[in-house]
């Protein structure tokens, strides 16, 4: 999609930076980059999340967190500084200490951090992990309270019913097709009155028109974080009242800019300079290089409010 009014292949670093919300102007730079058409017919296959987490390991790395999460950091001073990627992992904290928790299983834990964070400061709480990929950082395994599995959340019947007293997954569950499924197989594992701690990203409002601009920015966002779709939060709610009973939804969408606007910034003189960027491309896997399209996009759809990223603690009732 060719809408910038550039009349150069290169779009400065400067001129990236003053239009930091200019939309039109990163879709152009993208569409200089990359085969959009071949982005948006390109099938999604369980494989290929996979693929994007364990080859995308060092990218995440670098711009993410040296400490390897995966997910976005929680400010609440509009500043972003490292220990804010802890915050997802110190919300998870509250619960366990406040019911003197003493199994907790994280889903789809990546490379480990949030359970490292948590068993380090909870040495008498046994922690379990489950994930496609099972690619834990190596000094994360050698934590004796932690045990990293390889699994799929749709199916959790490798663990033991009511057994755990907590159970979280950071943005994670979006990847799944049939989310009711995994809070089922969840409810199964938790022990009554265990909590759920969903933290997520989703579409604010499914019936809020968009242009055709940020349809297509909402497109690329998805297929390059290799999803089927940012479900509305409103039907996830739906699904999470089927069975559990919300105890706490709270929307930190502001919160999660400040990094979000960092990670963006880390990757702007890729997208600033074009003819860089495919020669990156050629050197590096096609999964992850679409990654950084997502890190370009992702906090303009939060500015623009179509996008919103929420905490929600379940309680089990049964």
């Amino acid at each position: 999609m060719m809408i910038s009014n550039q009349s150069t292949e290169t779009v400065t670093e400067q001129q990236v930076v003053k239009h930091n919300d200019d939309l039109e102007l990163y879709l152009s730079q993208i569409g200089k980059i990359f085969d959009i058409p071949r982005i948006i017919n390109e099938p999604r296959e369980k494989q290929q999340i996979i693929d994007y987490y364990v080859r995308g390991k060092f990218g995440f790395l670098l711009v993410f967190s040296a400490e390897g999460f995966y997910h976005y950091g929680m400010s609440y001073d509009g500043k972003h500084k490292k220990d804010n990627f802890n915050e997802q992992a110190r919300i998870v904290e509250r619960y366990i200490r406040e019911i003197d928790a003493k199994n907790v299983l994280e889903l789809a834990y990546g490379m480990g951090s949030n359970l490292a964070f948590l068993a380090r400061r909870n040495p008498r709480v046994m922690f379990d992990g489950i994930d496609l990929a099972l690619k834990p950082l190596k000094r994360f395994t050698k934590i004796s309270n932690i045990n990293f599995k390889s699994g799929d959340y749709h199916d959790l019947s490798a663990l033991e019913d009511d057994t755990y007293d907590v159970a979280f997954v950071v943005e994670a569950l979006c990847y799944s097709t049939n989310k009711l499924q995994v809070l089922r197989e969840v409810k199964k594992k938790l022990k009554k009155d265990g909590f759920f701690i969903v933290i997520d990203g989703y579409r604010r409002d499914c019936a809020a028109p968009l242009s055709p601009s940020e349809s297509l920015m909402l497109k690329l966002i998805e297929l390059a974080w290799v999803l089927d779709k940012f479900e509305c939060v409103k039907d996830v709610e739906g699904y999470m009242r089927e069975e559990y009973s919300i105890v706490e939804a709270n929307d930190f969408s502001q919160n999660v800019l400040p990094s979000g606007n960092e990670i963006a910034r880390k990757v702007r003189y890729y997208f600033a300079h074009p003819t860089f960027a495919r020669v990156a491309n050629k050197l590096i896997s096609f999964d992850v290089a679409k990654g950084l399209i997502a890190a370009c996009l992702a906090p303009i759809s939060i500015r623009r409010d179509f996008a919103s990223y929420y905490v929600h603690v379940l309680k089990n009732n049964k």
